[in-house]
């Protein structure tokens, strides 16, 4: 088509006619061609057949072939052609037979030149529009052909998450070309093992391309067994919808699809794979079971495949945690013993471990959460809110980042369980020294009286064993150590500063002057006289 110009045609048996109306208009300066003429009509269809001209201007009445037949003719191969007709006043039957077929205009003779141009430029003006149309249309197709994988992606992750049924549901399968037999489905749902992990420190068109060459490794693969498609559904997860076979099992499919992941390209993949179903609006419920049965690569960290069928049994043993060991873990945690705290969650471990039976992944999800809560609970029993705000934030907000496999989950709860014992034992250590800080004070301050773990345990309100171990951490040696060592250096200075023995006896508590040279010369390898000979001036 001339995008430039519109091809007209003449077909009349009089000459006259089709000199004046050819010669006497400019029609090329009005966007037409004149393409050709004819003085009847089998030689007028032969020239629309060989020109397939826009625009035709024909006589009702002609030898051989009318304008009636003619036009039944050109409808039939230019249909979009428009056909102007002149006729006599007496033909106008004939001319209202023609616009039931499909004329666009017709004039009675006689007319003038200005009415023939009249009505070829409203031709123009609707081949123009039709044009306009006819492109907008073919862009638009244009548009939708080159957004058909969007939007089947968008059509199936409707199906995935809605039950289907209504004809328009189906009516749109047909339009997207969906490239599936209707019938017997079954839904598989594959997710990348670690990949967030695995392109922390890649760039974004190479995690990219990972992600477009194992989707085109699972189209190429399901596509040597059934047909399928196949599409993204979040940054590391596929979803694949593909025909049951009889030959060849999901199952099987499935595993290849896992094998040829691992062999072409750096990533693993874990598999979850519904059962199949027999009708479209079934799709939903096979989604459901692959994502069911993908949950359970918890227990194995993935690069397998878990059918629907596997985890779908009679209600499975569900390992616990006895009370007690619960009591003793959390009074480990409160003394922030993180080292029992520790081999208490690995005996645990161990137990649930021991089980053959694998329980829907969430009962271990809430497992840790409940622990978690439990640790906080007694975290801020010890420490104010403040301290403990981000990890507190962290559990209450099911900071799961991460966790893909049983493994994890337990290495995350030892991690927070190490947390909060490092923080309580950081502010029993903390409380500690102000405690023996003070209890310091107290005893340099009575070196003259009696001085007892007992009575000391007292006066700070503790038991005197606990008391005993918490000064000898916080110091560096045991309480009566101490005490002597303290008391040998006031006696020394007040050696130095000249008192006598006696009285220095009495203010280091030891009354009686005998017994307290004996303890000097103990501790500090003379006797008090021999110290004041050495240090004083003659």
């Amino acid at each position: 088509m001339n995008t430039n110009s519109w091809k007209m045609c003449v077909i009349d048996d009089v000459v006259a006619v089709i000199d004046g109306i050819s010669r006497s208009v400019k029609w090329q300066e009005h966007g037409i061609e004149l393409a050709g003429t004819a003085t009847d009509g089998e030689e007028g269809l032969k020239l629309i057949e060989e020109v397939s001209p826009e625009i035709i201007i024909t006589d009702i009445r002609m030898p051989k072939m009318d304008g009636l037949m003619l036009t039944e003719r050109v409808r039939s191969i230019l249909p979009s052609c428009k056909i102007i007709f002149i006729t006599g006043f007496t033909d106008f039957e004939y001319a209202q037979q023609a616009i039931k077929l499909g004329a666009f205009d017709f004039l009675a003779k006689p007319f003038s030149l200005d009415e023939i141009l009249d009505a070829v430029l409203k031709a123009k003006t609707v081949l123009e529009e039709e044009r306009k149309e006819e492109l907008a249309r073919l862009e638009l197709e244009q548009k939708v052909k080159t957004s058909l994988p969007m939007l089947r992606q968008e059509y199936m992750q409707l199906l995935l998450h809605h039950r289907g049924g209504e004809e328009k549901t189906w009516q749109r399968w047909d339009f997207l070309e969906i490239p599936l037999g209707k019938q017997n489905f079954v839904v598989m749902v594959l997710e990348m093992d670690d990949f967030a992990e695995k392109c922390e420190h890649i760039p974004i068109h190479q995690a990219e391309l990972q992600r477009f060459s194992l989707q085109n490794i699972v189209e190429e693969t399901i596509a040597g067994y059934t047909t399928g498609i196949v599409f993204r559904e979040t940054m590391d997860r596929f979803v694949a919808v593909f025909n049951e076979n009889e030959q060849y099992g999901s199952l099987m499919i499935a595993e290849k699809c896992c094998q040829n992941i691992e062999r072409y390209t750096r990533f693993t993949v874990s598999i979850g794979l519904g059962l199949g179903v027999r009708d479209r609006s079934e799709i939903s419920g096979s989604y459901g079971q692959a994502v069911a049965a993908l949950s359970y690569h918890f227990y194995t960290g993935g690069n397998g495949v878990f059918g629907y069928h596997e985890v779908n049994t009679s209600e499975k043993r569900r390992p616990y945690c006895s009370v007690d060991m619960e009591k003793e873990l959390l009074y480990s945690v409160r003394s922030g013993n993180s080292h029992k705290a520790s081999e208490l969650f690995m005996r645990i471990f161990a137990d649930f471990e021991a089980t053959d039976d694998m329980p829907d992944p969430e009962y271990f999800i809430s497992f840790y959460y409940e622990m978690a809560y439990m640790m906080i609970r007694v975290l801020l029993e010890v420490v104010s809110q403040e301290e403990a705000a981000e990890l507190v934030r962290g559990v209450r907000e099911r900071n799961m980042t991460g966790i893909t496999s049983l493994r994890k989950l337990q290495e995350k709860l030892l991690q927070l369980c190490w947390q909060i014992c490092e923080m309580i034992e950081r502010s029993r250590a903390s409380e500690a020294s102000v405690i023996i800080e003070e209890s310091v004070r107290y005893i340099r301050d009575h070196l003259h009286e009696e001085l007892t773990v007992q009575n000391q345990a007292k006066h700070v309100h503790l038991s005197g064993s606990y008391y005993a171990n918490l000064f000898k951490k916080t110091m560096g040696l045991p309480f009566a150590q101490f005490v002597t060592q303290e008391r040998m250096e006031l006696a020394k200075k007040m050696l130095i500063d000249g008192h006598q023995v006696q009285e220095i006896a009495i203010a280091t508590g030891y009354g009686d002057r005998r017994y307290f040279s004996e303890v000097f010369k103990k501790h500090i390898g003379i006797t008090p006289s021999e110290f004041k000979q050495k240090y004083l001036p003659v």
